[in-house]
């Protein structure tokens, strides 16, 4: 199972920068081209892609990667997910975070909560996490979800393995890590909550 998980999270990373590569790669041949007329059109996809491709390259080596100095600051930490959160949205439909998670051996861990709760929201939201007894966030029910994916982990933490994929493998992680025990997901009519029991 190990080794599958690995695979699906390196398939959902490259997935989450494929996007961007691409649009930095056409704006380099519109350049070579040397029509001036998309200049600002260009200049435009440069700065959004290469500030969209570091945000999350910064956010995935913290959430997935060997663990280092940087995940010790709680405000590195904040400002490396709120940018990975940016970079997922838009203007229009923004996420954003409320962080209080405030022991750095849960920083990781809360890096990858983020992440599965942002995966649900549609048109953007707000997401909050705490670490106070146990590790919880949540997204208010006034904003929308996707079903279909609340179902899918849901269906994982049953133990179903069918429902591990690259959208649900952040989960099977802390499932592995953790034990399917420890991590409930639950709505109680005002929000979504996804809690990690500590020991």
């Amino acid at each position: 199972m190990k080794n599958l998980i690995s695979e699906l999270i390196c398939t959902r990373i490259s997935h989450d920068i494929i996007g961007n590569i691409g649009a930095v790669a056409n704006a380099s041949e519109l350049l070579e081209e040397g029509d001036m007329d998309f200049l600002d059109d260009i200049k435009s996809i440069l700065k959004t892609s290469s500030f969209n491709l570091t945000s999350r390259m910064k956010f995935f080596r913290m959430a997935f990667g060997v663990d280092n100095n940087n995940l010790d600051s709680r405000e590195l930490v904040m400002q490396t997910t709120e940018n990975y959160l940016t970079s997922l949205g838009n203007s229009d439909y923004p996420i954003t975070l409320d962080f209080a998670v405030n022991n750095s051996k849960n920083h990781k861990t809360a890096m990858v909560v983020t992440m599965i709760m942002a995966d649900l929201l549609i048109r953007g939201g707000s997401i909050s996490i705490t670490d106070n007894s146990n590790i919880i966030a949540q997204i208010s029910t006034t904003h929308r979800i996707s079903n279909d994916k609340w179902q899918k982990l849901q269906g994982l933490l049953q133990g179903n393995i069918d429902c591990v994929d690259a959208n649900t493998a952040h989960l099977a992680l802390l499932v592995e890590r953790y034990g399917l025990e420890k991590i409930k997901l639950t709505s109680d009519g005002e929000y979504y909550r996804l809690t990690l029991v500590q020991d």
